[in-house]
């Protein structure tokens, strides 16, 4: 790289941050403008909507249960059985949505179902169930764009919701009523059956197990007891004569005699109390079963008379506690709302969007840009300028604003290298259509009205276009002359601006790169350097091709044209560098085609003389 080039400046200023708005505005205002003008749109298409609340009180009356302990649940009705929440998503449900379709007319019986189903799902989206908070009160909402279907809508979903309740509460108490009908049966089946049981054991055993019966059982236990004191007595007098009499005698024989009776009849006496105890638990158990179903049946028997009692005589649980009424002013769209979330949104996404294009753009517009990405200085930004005649060399009309760009353009390289010639100065850029021969063209002209002798050499034997800006014949030029087919004074054509000269093209050559490359093109340039102030050479794109950078050893600095927004940074850097490496020497760049720019001022580039060219274009302004 030049070691003369200022270096890039690593840390921009706070400012240059937001330097993209002045480029971007445009899409900023675009965006801004769609965001406000959609909104408008749509506030204005859009219907307005209605909102009509009815209000239901739910579980308020506390309705008698089938079975007070609460402990089957099949007795309860599903309000009872499910939590709060539920009953607000049961308002929302099909059922409840298509009960009210059919309150409201909408569908019937011979509704074909891809009605039905769209019928039922715009009901569903037109009503919202709200809970008020620590209440037991829901607001049933529905939306409309007319106010009487509003109202009729919110109406019928809260008469829907409490008929579909009653039927559900009326399905549950059927179902108890059919269940305890059943269990009330069978118990008493059972009561039967456990009462022949007790009379069929009482019959077959003969006994009677009154008080008394038990009362001479507990005797017979009193008399058992007496006998064996009686045992007791006989044998500790069998031991006492046994001390004085032997076994043969005859009171020991009539002693053992009675105390052997007295152990017969205590056996005796145990067996029969062991039967009678044995009948008496029988008894008590079938007379304990008798008593359980006997229970049972009666607290069935009572339930079911309190199911049938509940049917005839029930508070309702749920009820309308305020229907909707006629909403009288709608609740949307709100347009001033609307407006002000697209005036929001609107200013964000633009410089969201500006922000991100600025961000993805590697391109140079400013020469802002120049400097910071390249390191160069700019020693003009024009203006876009007409693409053909006379007007193109915007120059050489007096007090044109556009020309007077021209005018600083020269002053600018007069003054930039003083130290360092500058007679021959190659004129190039990245690529095609860039303007560069244009710059060329009216810098040769501002040159000549200063009194510098001046020659401008086309020397893009590819594509030529001074011959144009001129109005002069190309037929002999440049390559005829490197050629050896013509000399310098017959390719050398004055032009219509006097002390400028004009040498063209010429002939289109086979092998530019060749002729450019010749000694005759360098003899050629030494030999004009001693009769003309400026030698201007117009040369090819550097960005692919060698013709620029074969004349950089040629000429003593040159200009470097660039469009704003054409090509990528990159690509421009790369043709510096391929410029730089062949010897070039880079005076500045030439900003050309720049968009209008009214604060311009603002950073250093002003506008002279009036606003409008002496041809009354006002197209045609330049900055410099």
């Amino acid at each position: 790289m030049n070691p003369s080039r200022p270096q890039p400046s690593e840390e921009p200023h706070l400012l240059d941050h937001l330097d993209f708005l002045r480029k971007r505005w445009r899409m900023v205002v675009a965006i801004f403008a769609g965001f406000v003008a959609c909104a408008a749109l749509v506030s204005l298409r859009v219907d307005p909507v209605y909102l009509a609340t009815a209000r239901v009180v739910v579980g308020s009356g506390g309705g008698q249960r089938l079975l007070t302990d609460g402990s089957a649940s099949i007795e309860g009705y599903f309000l009872e059985r499910r939590s709060f929440e539920t009953q607000l998503e049961i308002i929302r449900s099909e059922p409840v949505a298509e009960r009210g379709a059919r309150i409201l007319g909408r569908i019937h019986d011979d509704t074909i179902p891809s009605i039905r189903s769209a019928q039922i799902a715009s009901i569903q989206a037109a009503v919202s169930v709200e809970r008020v908070r620590d209440t037991r009160i829901v607001q049933v909402r529905a939306r409309h764009p007319v106010p009487e279907k509003a109202r009729d809508l919110a109406n019928a979903m809260a008469e829907a919701y409490i008929a579909y309740a009653e039927e559900q509460r009326d399905a549950a108490r059927k179902r108890s009523i059919a269940w305890l009908s059943s269990e009330t049966a069978n118990v008493r089946e059972a009561l039967r059956s456990s009462e022949e049981r007790l009379v069929d054991y009482i019959s077959s055993e003969q006994i009677d197990f009154s008080g008394e019966e038990e009362s001479g059982a507990l005797a017979a236990d009193s008399t058992s007891e007496s006998l064996r004191a009686h045992i007791a007595a006989a044998e500790v007098e069998l031991a006492q004569l046994l001390l004085r009499y032997r076994e043969l005698h005859p009171k020991v024989q009539d002693l053992k005699s009675r105390l052997e009776s007295l152990r017969r009849r205590v056996k005796a006496e145990q067996t029969d109390r062991a039967s009678s105890h044995r009948k008496l638990i029988q008894y008590r158990i079938l007379k304990r079963d008798v008593e359980l179903d006997h229970e049972l049946y009666q607290i069935l028997l009572k339930k079911l008379k309190e199911a049938d009692l509940a049917g005839e005589v029930r508070e309702p649980d749920i009820r309308v506690l305020e229907a909707a009424r006629l909403p009288r002013a709608p609740i949307g769209p709100h347009a001033y709302r609307a407006l002000g979330v697209a005036t929001v949104l609107g200013l964000c996404f633009g410089l969201g969007f500006a922000w991100v294009a600025e961000s993805l753009d590697r391109t140079l517009r400013s020469p802002e840009d120049v400097q910071r990405e390249l390191g160069l200085p700019t020693l003009a930004v024009v203006q876009k300028l007409p693409d053909a005649g006379d007007r193109s060399l915007v120059a050489e009309s007096p007090g044109c604003v556009a020309g007077e760009v021209f005018r600083s353009l020269r002053t600018n390289l007069r003054f930039s290298h003083v130290d360092l010639p500058r007679r021959v100065v190659l004129v190039t850029s990245t690529g095609p259509e860039e303007g560069k021969s244009t710059v060329l063209s009216n810098l040769a002209v501002s040159l000549a009205h200063s009194g510098r002798r001046t020659l401008v050499i086309d020397t893009d034997l590819r594509r030529p276009s001074i011959h144009r800006f001129f109005r002069i014949p190309s037929d002999r030029g440049l390559a005829d002359l490197l050629a050896g087919d013509a000399t310098p004074e017959e390719t050398i054509l004055a032009s219509h601006v006097q002390g400028l000269d004009v040498l063209p093209c010429g002939t289109q050559a086979p092998n530019p790169a060749e002729l450019i490359e010749s000694i005759r093109l360098q003899e050629l340039l030494a030999r004009l350097r001693e009769g003309y102030d400026y030698v201007l050479l117009d040369s090819p794109p550097s960005g692919g091709l060698i013709d620029s950078s074969l004349m950089c050893s040629l000429s003593d600095g040159l200009l470097f044209v660039v469009e704003p927004g054409r090509f990528d940074l990159r690509v421009v850097r790369a043709a510096l560098r391929q410029l730089e490496r062949a010897g070039g020497r880079i005076y500045g760049v030439v900003l050309n085609k720049a968009p209008a720019d009214d604060r311009a001022g603002l950073y250093g580039y002003y506008r002279y003389g009036p606003d409008e060219s002496p041809d009354g274009d006002s197209s045609l302004r330049g900055v410099a």
